[in-house]
C-alpha cells in the first residue's frame, strides 16, 4: 500500500512538472504572431476614437483549422486611463470588439464578420483577410468628451484570438500549443 501511494505521488508530480514545463514552453512565444504597426488617439465630434494597424500571422495549424472550417474569432481591447500622481490610475473606459474570419470552401473565400455591426466583408486571399481584421478604425473608445488637456492618460490596446469560441476539442491545443500562441501583449501608450 505504501509503496502504491509512493508512486502515486511521483507520478503526480512528473505529471505536474510537464504541466509546468508546456505552460512555460507556450507563454514565451506571446506576440511573435501579434505586431502593432501604427496606433492614433484623436478626437471626434462622438468624442476618443483609436485607429491602428495591426499585423497578424497566423501559425500553421490555425491556418489548417480556418481552412477545415473552423471560424476564428479575434477579441480587440481597449482601455483608456487617467492618469495620477497620489494613487492608481483612474480607469476612464474599455471598449471590446469581435471580428470572425472564416473560410468558404466551395467559393475559396475568405469572409470577415465584425460581430459588432453585423457587417461582412469577403476577399480572396487569408492576407487580405487578415489585413482587413487588423486595419482598425474609427474605434469609438469613449463618448465622454470631458477629456481634459491638462490631464495625462493612457491607453492600452490587447489583440488576441479568442480560444474559448474554438470548437471544444481544439481548445486544449490551443491553450498549449505555440502554434496557437496568437495573443499579443498589453500595448500602452501615453498621450
Amino acid at each position: 500500500m505504501v509503496f502504491f501511494m509512493q508512486s502515486l505521488l511521483s507520478s503526480k508530480g512528473v505529471v505536474l512538472l510537464g504541466v509546468l514545463l508546456c505552460l512555460s514552453c507556450s507563454v514565451g512565444d506571446e506576440q511573435k504572431n501579434i505586431q502593432f504597426l501604427k496606433k492614433a488617439i484623436r478626437a471626434s465630434e462622438q468624442g476618443v476614437v483609436l485607429d491602428a494597424d495591426v499585423g497578424v500571422q497566423l501559425g500553421a495549424e490555425a491556418e489548417k483549422a480556418l481552412k477545415n472550417g473552423v471560424p476564428l474569432v479575434w477579441v480587440v481591447t481597449a482601455r483608456l486611463w487617467q492618469s495620477r500622481e497620489i494613487i492608481w490610475d483612474k480607469k476612464i473606459a474599455e471598449v471590446v470588439y469581435r471580428y470572425q474570419i472564416s473560410y468558404h470552401a466551395l467559393m475559396d473565400i475568405y469572409r470577415v464578420k465584425d460581430e459588432q455591426s453585423g457587417a461582412e466583408n469577403t476577399f480572396t486571399s487569408l492576407q487580405l483577410a487578415l489585413n482587413e481584421i487588423g486595419s482598425l478604425k474609427n474605434i469609438l473608445i469613449t463618448a465622454d468628451r470631458s477629456i481634459s488637456k491638462n490631464n495625462l492618460y493612457s491607453i492600452g490596446l490587447l489583440f488576441a484570438l479568442d480560444k474559448e469560441r474554438l470548437p471544444v476539442p481544439l481548445r486544449l491545443v490551443a491553450y498549449y500549443d505555440p502554434e496557437w500562441a496568437l495573443t499579443s501583449q498589453w500595448n500602452i501608450w501615453s498621450f
